[in-house]
């Protein structure tokens, strides 16, 4: 039985994004693994480039195949084939890449005693790196020599909240302490992986990240990325963080009234984003998305939410 099982939702459009994460799987100093392909319903089908793997590479990597119900979906069936007897769980996207010692450090890291494990991460063509722009290490507590691996000082609720330093395709977890926690499948289009971390943060704090790049964001299909104001992708944007907010709402007011005052201003900022990017639309290109208007009453001004996020 692998040690670590890695789930990689799959929706793509392009050859060679997923062998290229299947390099990386197999590159990794830590070997123990068992590759978990959620196929969701992806307009390209993964099983030609799995194929195309060295048949010991084979033997380690298993396709699954579901309709198409979004990344945060794609992930729940992932984590419900995850061998019981499995110790830790990874997540990896398709179109992002660790470093060679990714799985190795973590499993360093979490055999300390904690259950949830974050890496540093950036951009294609970026020098900056995400835990520097948040200034994490200044709310964590050292626990090696070289100042690399920390473990978290403050709430991980209200850091993610706030601060959102954390990659999906960067962590790794104790499937004992966390492997129940399940993604929020009304968030179809973004946000799902915020929504997965405040659940673990309501089930443990013993957190512990490494201010070191193992992980770098690639260019595969995503709904949201690059997305300007005044184009009908950011005003979309808008309505499903609006969305999100609204359903952290409860768990945000249970936390603490610091977390429930900066949830409801970080949905009032969408609601405010949203009204910005329609304006700038009207004046500059002379158009309205009307089609978005409905989803955003409903999000925005509704007594109740929606079964789902209505985009």
């Amino acid at each position: 039985m692998m040690a670590v099982a890695v789930v990689i939702p799959f929706y793509q459009a392009e050859t060679g994004i997923l062998t290229r994460s299947l390099d990386c799987i197999f590159r990794q100093t830590y070997k123990d693994v068992l590759v978990l392909v959620v196929n969701d319903e992806s307009p390209l089908s993964p099983v030609a480039e799995v194929e195309s793997r060295p048949e010991s590479e084979q033997a380690r990597i298993r396709v699954i195949s579901r309709k198409n119900g979004g990344p945060g979906s794609a992930r729940n069936t992932g984590l419900d084939c995850v061998p019981p007897e499995t110790r830790y769980i990874a997540f990896l996207d398709s179109d992002d890449v660790w470093t060679e010692r990714h799985l190795q450090y973590a499993i360093e890291a979490l055999g300390l005693g904690y259950d949830f494990y974050f890496a540093d991460y950036t951009w294609p063509s970026r020098s900056s790196t995400r835990l520097t722009q948040t200034r994490l290490t200044e709310f964590g507590r050292r626990l090696d020599d070289e100042g690399r691996l920390f473990a978290l000082a403050a709430d991980f609720f209200e850091i993610i909240l706030t601060a959102w330093p954390v990659h999906i395709s960067a962590t790794v977890l104790d499937a004992c302490a966390l492997g129940s926690v399940r993604f929020d499948e009304r968030l179809r289009v973004s946000s799902e992986d915020q929504m997965y971390f405040l659940q673990c943060a309501c089930r443990t704090s013993r957190i512990c990240f490494r201010n070191e790049v193992t992980m770098r964001l690639d260019d595969g299909l995503n709904v949201f990325r690059r997305q300007p104001v005044g184009t009908r992708g950011f005003s979309r944007s808008r309505i499903s963080n609006a969305y999100f907010h609204r359903l952290v709402q409860p768990l945000a007011e249970a936390r603490s009234p610091a977390a429930r005052a900066k949830n409801r201003e970080l949905f009032k900022t969408n609601v405010r984003d949203f009204a910005r990017s329609e304006v700038k639309s009207l004046l500059f290109n002379r158009r309205a998305h009307l089609s978005l208007y409905g989803p955003a009453c409903r999000v925005f001004f509704g007594p109740s939410l929606p079964d789902a996020c209505p985009l």
